[in-house]
C-alpha cells in the first residue's frame, strides 16, 4: 500500500537517478521485514509436469517392486497425449501376464475409488486393457460392489451412488474386452440384474462392441435385457471418424424405431415450496426486524 503511494508520487516528480536510488532503498526496507517474518522456510515452487514430457515408464519391471512401478506408470499414462495412445497400449500389453501388477492395480483401485475418481477410472482402464486373469477377477468383484443408499443428495441423486456406478461402467468395459466365457457371463448378468441403469446400458454397449455388433450378440442380449430397456440395444454409437451427418442419420433411424413418448399434459399451476426445491426442504425466509425509512434532511 505504501509502495503504491510512493510510486504514484514519483510519477509526478522530476527526478530520475536520485528517485530511483530512493525507490530501491524503500523496496528493500519494505520487503526485508516481510521475508524475515516466521521461522519456517517458504515452500518450494510447484511445477506442473508438461503433458507427455516424461519418459515412458513400464507398468512392471523385474528389478522394481510393483508398488513403485504401477503408480509411476499411472502418473505417466494420465499425462500422455492422444497421439501416444498406441504406445500406452503396447506398454500395458508387455506387462499383461504380470499378475502382481494386476493385483497392485486392484489394491490401489480399492484405496482411491472414494478419493480420486479420475485416477480410479484410469486404473480400471489399464486393468481391463491387461486382459489378466487376476485382473478379471478384480473387475468382477468390483461390479458386484453394492451401491450406496445414503450420501450427498443433489436434486434427488445420491452423488456417491452415481460415482460408483460410473466406475463400475468402466469395469464393465474391461470385462467385455476380455471376451472370456466368465467375463461374458458377468456382462449378461449386469445387463439384466445390476441396480444401476448406467451400468446396464454400458454393459449392453460393451457387449455389442466386443462382439462386432453381431446378430448372435443381439440375440443373447434380447434374452436377458429388461423389457423397458430393449431400446438400448439399438442405441447409436458415436465412433472415431464418424461425421456429424452420419451420426445424425443414425439418430433419425433410432428415433423412428423408438419414438419418444408423448409429453403428458399438466395443469398450469403455481408449484408449492415443497415441489419447487427438489429433494431438499423448503427454504425458510429469514426474519427481519421492521425498519423505518430514513428521515429527509431539512
Amino acid at each position: 500500500m505504501y509502495l503504491r503511494l510512493i510510486l504514484k508520487n514519483l510519477q509526478h516528480a522530476r527526478c530520475f537517478v536520485p528517485c530511483a536510488v530512493l525507490l530501491s532503498s524503500l523496496v528493500g526496507i519494505l520487503t526485508e521485514p516481510i521475508a524475515a517474518q516466521g521461522t519456517q522456510k517458504p515452500p518450494p515452487p510447484l511445477t506442473a509436469p508438461a503433458q507427455g514430457s516424461t519418459e515412458a515408464l513400464p507398468l512392471a519391471s523385474p528389478n522394481v517392486p510393483v508398488r513403485e512401478t504401477v503408480p509411476r506408470f499411472i502418473d505417466w499414462a494420465a499425462r500422455s497425449r492422444p497421439d501416444q495412445r498406441e504406445e500406452v497400449r503396447k506398454m500395458i500389453a508387455a506387462s499383461s501376464a504380470n499378475s502382481g501388477a494386476a493385483e497392485e492395480l486392484c489394491r490401489e483401485i480399492s484405496e482411491t475409488q472414494n478419493e480420486d475418481h479420475s485416477r480410479t477410472l484410469i486404473m480400471l482402464s489399464v486393468l481391463g486393457e491387461m486382459r489378466n486373469s487376476e485382473g478379471e477377477k478384480c473387475l468382477i468383484r468390483f461390479i458386484h460392489l453394492p451401491l450406496p443408499t445414503k450420501g450427498t443428495v443433489v436434486n434427488g441423486e445420491i452423488i456417491e451412488q452415481t460415482s460408483l456406478a460410473t466406475l463400475q461402467g468402466k469395469a464393465v468395459d474391461g470385462l467385455a474386452y476380455a471376451r472370456s466365457v466368465t467375463a461374458d457371463r458377468e456382462l449378461l448378468w449386469a445387463v439384466s440384474s445390476h441396480a444401476s441403469k448406467i451400468v446396464r446400458a454400458e454393459a449392453i454397449n460393451a457387449y455389442l462392441w466386443n462382439h462386432q455388433d453381431s446378430e448372435a450378440a443381439r440375440a443373447a442380449l434380447l434374452k436377458v435385457v429388461r423389457p423397458n430397456e430393449r431400446d438400448l440395444i439399438d442405441r447409436p454409437r458415436h465412433e472415431p471418424g464418424t461425421t456429424r451427418e452420419q451420426f445424425n442419420g443414425k439418430l433419425i433411424v433410432y428415433a423412428k424405431m423408438h419414438p419418444a413418448p408423448e409429453p403428458q399434459k399438466r395443469n398450469a399451476r403455481k408449484l408449492s415450496p415443497q415441489e419447487g426445491v427438489g429433494d431438499g426442504p423448503p427454504p425458510e425466509a429469514a426474519k427481519r426486524s421492521p425498519t423505518t425509512p430514513p428521515k429527509e434532511k431539512q
